[in-house]
């Protein structure tokens, strides 16, 4: 697996890597917002993993649903759009985390 730098996962678990991460639950609940936040990590590539696959089209519905706010401030090259579900009691996870690549 590609030795891409993960971003948010290693200041909340420790994980350096990819695959570290996937290994470590703590990691795997965190893993969206890697994807919705990292563009460094050719996700698409990945998308044969089903926690990735999970992860990613999560990413995808957050992104659709704060579109401008993501690109705003932190940047990010665009998801596809997709409906979906979004747990609004993982806000205040995603604000700390918008916050974060911010800076």
């Amino acid at each position: 697996m590609d030795r891409s730098k993960l971003r948010i996962i290693p200041f909340y678990t420790g994980d350096e890597s990819l695959e570290a991460a996937l290994n470590n639950p703590k990691s795997l609940r965190l893993l969206w917002l890697e994807v919705l936040f990292n563009d460094e990590i050719p996700w698409e590539e990945y998308l044969d993993r089903p926690e990735v696959g999970a992860a990613y089209e999560k990413a995808c519905a957050w992104y659709s649903q704060f579109k401008t706010m993501i690109e705003g401030h932190a940047g990010k090259r665009s998801l596809p759009l997709r409906k979906g579900n979004v747990d609004m009691r993982e806000h205040r996870t995603f604000l700390e985390v918008l916050n974060f690549v911010s800076c």
